[in-house]
């Protein structure tokens, strides 16, 4: 009798690369497991890779966002005493 797909969860956590090769892994094994049981199909391969994508991209976005804050944050520590941030005219924005 088929007990159908193993369950398992998978926890993502440190760096991004570490993070990123961790869901490949993940993806990686669902399709070695997938085939194993005679069911890999294209969409399954397309579905994998999806979820790869999305998750690289998420990587990326958050990666930008923190290389911005902490670039901002080094500039405002890194200022002659006395400086202010300059703010953009409302009429210009």
């Amino acid at each position: 009798m088929d007990a159908g797909p193993r369950q398992r969860a998978v926890v993502v956590t440190g760096e991004p690369a570490q993070r990123l090769a961790d869901v490949v892994a993940a993806a990686v094994t669902v399709a070695a497991e997938s085939a194993e049981a005679g069911r890999y199909t294209g969409e399954v391969g397309r579905t994998l890779a999806a979820v790869v994508g999305e998750f690289g991209a998420r990587i990326v976005g958050e990666a930008e966002l923190r290389g911005f804050s902490t670039g901002w944050q080094e500039a405002m520590a890194a200022r002659p005493a006395g400086a202010r941030p300059l703010r953009a005219d409302p009429a210009h924005a």
